[in-house]
């Protein structure tokens, strides 16, 4: 069902868990894994944080036993740099986490999560 499965991870409790989801998805799948982190800010300090943040995700990964196809860093807009990203790599399955947002801080500052959710052609599993 699943052959390839985009986690993005933002260094987040909730980006943790949902590193965890997907490990165990790909596992059950035999799927690739591939890990996306967004810098808002196209500067190079950003970006060089964004690199470090997704390298932790492929250092959980890779001690759960399980390895990463790509991790990719991008900078942008997150919601559609992850939108793009899985489908330039074709992924049956995006896993992200949650921030938990109240309803209000929903309405003013939006929902990476939702605004995915929203607009994707494939699943996308979120997590607290």
């Amino acid at each position: 069902m699943y052959g390839k499965i985009l986690v993005a991870y933002d260094g987040s409790i909730f980006a943790k868990n949902a590193v965890e989801h997907a490990v165990a998805i790909a596992k059950a799948f035999k799927a690739a894994l591939y890990v996306i982190t967004v810098a808002t800010d196209p500067s190079q300090v950003s970006i060089d944080t964004a690199r470090r943040i997704a390298q932790e995700a492929a250092k959980i990964i890779e001690a759960s036993g399980y390895t990463t196809e790509e991790v990719a860093v991008r900078s942008g807009v997150p919601a559609s740099e992850i939108l793009n990203y899985a489908e330039e790599k074709g992924v049956d399955l995006i896993v992200m986490g949650s921030r938990g947002l109240s309803t209000i801080q929903r309405i003013v500052l939006g929902s990476v999560s939702l605004a995915v959710v929203s607009k994707s052609r494939v699943p996308v599993l979120v997590v607290r």
